[in-house]
């Protein structure tokens, strides 16, 4: 996990939400409950995003920004669903990361990948290619995918959620976290046999 998030500007503990500054007790309690929830949520938050649909060079980055916003946020947060809060924070990031890559994608082209950028890990060549190449389809399938089905879909199949847990992130009951999830899987079978179709063209 990063460090403390660093930051130059005034710290957002030493005023309330109207500008007004807090007493020391109530600049502790808010650092204290937001120390606690980074130390427990960071990680999770890490994995939610890349469920989100947030590149995984970014993660750490985007994770810090969901923090962030969070500091600023703790002084009026109840307290309660702590998880769902974080999990609509992110969600908020992600989204506006998306569009401003998807706005920069019409000027600047990002780099194909190459073998000198894979990582070294022991495998061959052509190993590390064909994995980058299967990581690129799958993450294409996926983007294909409603935002809701997808981010279902790699919180219970690859981030190992239960269905319960990704009930509460998302707020709904679980029965809608199974529905989602079965036309999930249904749309990631089609899409993958699709792709597999259109290869073999």
């Amino acid at each position: 996990m990063p460090s403390k998030l660093v930051s130059t500007v005034p710290h957002p503990f030493d005023v309330d939400v109207h500008g007004d500054p807090v007493s020391g007790h109530a600049h502790a309690d808010a650092a204290s409950r937001f120390d606690a929830l980074y130390e427990r949520w960071f990680d999770d938050t890490c994995r939610w995003i890349r469920a989100l649909g947030g590149a995984a060079s970014d993660l750490e980055d985007l994770a810090q920004e969901v923090f962030l916003i969070a500091r600023r946020k703790i002084e009026g947060f109840d307290g309660a669903n702590e998880g769902g809060w974080l999990f609509a924070i992110a969600r908020n990031v992600v989204r506006d990361h998306r569009r401003k890559r998807w706005f920069k994608s019409f000027f600047v082209r990002e780099k194909e990948s190459s073998l000198e950028h894979l990582p070294a890990d022991g495998a061959d060549p052509a190993t590390l290619l064909s994995r980058a190449q299967d990581r690129r389809l799958a993450q294409k399938l996926l983007e294909k995918m409603s935002d809701k089905r997808r981010v279902c879909f790699v919180l219970f199949e690859i981030e190992g959620y239960s269905g319960e847990e990704i009930a509460v992130l998302e707020g709904v009951p679980v029965a809608t976290v199974w529905t989602r999830l079965h036309h999930a899987r249904k749309d990631f079978e089609r899409l993958a046999r699709d792709a597999s179709e259109e290869a073999g063209r």
